[in-house]
């Protein structure tokens, strides 16, 4: 079997088990059905059209907002919907996403609260996040780019450079979750989240797709370089990379690193080295896919991590645990989204290996 058509079974199989309308407008959520899309051009297929169409105009009847880096996300999909129909509505949408980061306002240098003005900011600390970088970041290179607008893409430029001056660690060029502005520092410090470092090597990489940046580029090999030393003997990845034997495996990360690699070594923003462990990570995980019956499930995918005030590592009890004890579960949205763009960026290396 080819690698994308058992990612597509993954994929079918989260489309039949969860509706659409029950999906929530927020990150998670998002990129699952950016992936979706993405994954449709890949095959040149209309496979999840409705699906993802049926989210976007769901939550267009019942209005949306957005107040924070994780209700900007779903933008992703909208936009993607209006190239695809030209439909006024899904540009509309759309919209609501670039004037959120025209104009919400600016926590440190040219980057926005993680939480926006939402309700959630009123009950964490004023802080980036390195979520933002996939969850708003991307979304502004490419809009920026579709739309032809200056203002928005000197905004996006903005944003890799600065969140590595806040977040990555000088040492190791790995990124911290956080960083407080009460704290003046970045929160946890020397604990380095997988699934963040994912994020990082994937947006950066998707990124640079849309707009040319020699320091997103340089960023994304800094990465890159560190995690490769950090890759574990069974091609995962650790949900904290710092603490290898103290945590465990995560299958989101590893997919999201072999995504950015993979991306980065076609494109020619990465050295070739960076292909064969991106190939081992995507295959090791599909190897660890759950079959029963005609169904597929990407198994351990770690829960919502948020940074918490108290043991941030160690805490085990509570709706958000210390990164130790999240939870894993399977064919969680954004687990099955980031093995969707690692497919999808290793079709064309499987294409060439197959006709030699």
């Amino acid at each position: 079997m080819r690698t994308l058509d058992k990612i597509v079974k993954v994929a079918d199989t989260y489309v039949l088990e969860n509706d659409p309308r029950h999906a929530k407008w927020s990150w998670g959520e998002a990129l699952l059905m950016y992936s979706l899309s993405m994954l449709d051009d890949a095959l040149g297929q209309e496979r999840y059209f409705e699906y993802y169409k049926t989210y976007a105009d769901y939550h267009y009847r019942e209005g949306i907002v957005i107040d924070q880096a994780d209700t900007c996300a779903p933008v992703l999909i909208t936009n993607e919907l209006y190239k695809k129909t030209g439909e006024k509505r899904y540009a509309d949408m759309t919209q609501k996403g670039i004037h959120y980061l025209k104009y919400e306002p600016r926590l440190l240098k040219d980057l926005i609260n993680h939480n926006g003005h939402s309700r959630d900011s009123k009950d964490y600390p004023k802080s980036i996040w390195v979520d933002s970088v996939m969850m708003s970041g991307v979304f502004s290179g490419i809009a920026s780019h579709d739309y032809k607008d200056n203002a928005l893409k000197a905004f996006a430029l903005t944003q890799p450079k600065q969140y590595a001056w806040y977040l990555q660690d000088q040492e190791s060029k790995l990124f911290h979750h956080s960083y407080w502005k009460i704290l003046k520092r970045p929160y946890p410090r020397h604990l380095f989240w997988g699934r963040g470092n994912g994020w990082v090597v994937a947006a950066y990489s998707i990124f640079l797709n849309y707009l040319e940046d020699a320091d997103t580029m340089r960023i994304l090999n800094e990465v890159s370089e560190a995690l490769l030393e950090l890759q574990r003997v069974d091609y995962y990845f650790d949900t904290v990379l710092n603490k290898p034997g103290d945590n465990y495996r995560e299958s989101s990360a590893t997919a999201l690193i072999a995504a950015g690699w993979l991306n980065g070594v076609y494109k020619g923003y990465l050295d070739e080295k960076f292909f064969e462990p991106a190939k081992h990570a995507l295959h090791a995980i599909l190897n660890n896919v759950q079959i029963e019956k005609d169904r597929y499930y990407m198994t351990e995918i770690s829960g919502w991590t948020i940074p918490m005030f108290f043991m941030p590592y160690r805490l085990k009890f509570g709706p958000y645990p210390g990164y130790k004890y999240v939870k894993k579960g399977r064919n969680i949205n954004y687990g099955v989204a980031s093995l969707i763009l690692a497919g999808i960026f290793y079709e064309p290396f499987e294409r060439v290996e197959e006709h030699g």
